[in-house]
């Protein structure tokens, strides 16, 4: 998706201190998450797959494909970068999205308005998912709406404006 077709990061988080030691951290003018885990406290961090230097996010995506099967993807840490290394998969399909550590899937957390039936996934700041700290990633293969929140506060937000009326 460009720049230009809707696309824009709303930013709750103005008061939000970047530290050394936070959850999300600012690089002059990149934004990224250094740790990010499954609800099962696993860490989805991969230090081979790298964007811009900073580690990749690894999942496990089911296809449902008999000869495809399940195919590791990873993702940029880099909040607003639709960057990933992975096969690529017809878009706008619903796919299960899992830890590769344990193979369980990420829990739902809302609806996506991608389209219907599609839901934003959990992953989490912490190994703690009781601590209201996660990025919510679009189980369709290709959208790019997420959000990150820490303690419960919605810091980011990837948003598509829609330039059709849908049917």
């Amino acid at each position: 998706m460009s720049k230009d077709d809707g696309k824009r990061i709303e930013n709750y988080g103005d008061s939000y201190r970047f530290t050394a030691s936070s959850r999300v951290r600012r690089d002059g003018d990149v934004i990224w998450i250094p740790e990010l885990y499954c609800h099962n406290g696993h860490s989805l961090m991969d230090t081979g797959v790298t964007f811009d230097g900073y580690p990749s996010v690894h999942i496990l995506v089911r296809t449902g494909d008999e000869v495809m099967g399940d195919v590791d993807f990873y993702l940029s840490s880099i909040v607003n970068d639709q960057r990933k290394q992975g096969p690529e998969l017809p878009r706008g399909v619903p796919y299960a999205i899992a830890c590769p550590t344990c193979g369980e899937e990420f829990k739902r957390l809302i609806p996506c308005t991608c389209q219907v039936g599609a839901y934003r996934r959990a992953i989490y700041l912490t190994p703690d998912p009781g601590e209201l700290a996660a990025v919510g990633i679009c189980e369709c293969y290709d959208c790019p709406r997420s959000f990150v929140t820490e303690e419960g506060d919605l810091l980011y937000e990837v948003v598509v404006e829609q330039t059709k009326p849908r049917g």
